[in-house]
């Protein structure tokens, strides 16, 4: 009887800076609502800044209902992916 050795095991994959061994999951687009949330709050910034008319406090009084609006957005696109499941 004559006994094969089995075939040796391949190298593994060289991880060099120019390919890493486990490649990184492509990054999500963040959502329309962000993006619309962070223009209109550049917006008013800019108006902030240059009017006269418009102080600090109402800047903030814009941004609390700005971030408000984006929180019940996102809530309403994440209640609609809900139903949509059933």
């Amino acid at each position: 009887m004559t006994s094969t050795q089995p075939p040796p095991p391949p190298p593994p994959p060289v991880t060099t800076y120019e390919r890493q061994y486990y490649p990184m999951p492509p990054m999500p687009a963040p959502p329309l609502e962000l993006i619309v949330f962070v223009l209109a709050w550049v917006v008013v910034l800019i108006v902030t800044v240059a009017a006269d008319s418009v102080d600090w406090s109402a800047f903030l009084f814009a941004t609390t209902f700005l971030s408000a609006a984006f929180i019940i957005s996102r809530g309403i696109a994440k209640a609609g992916k809900v139903y949509e499941s059933r």
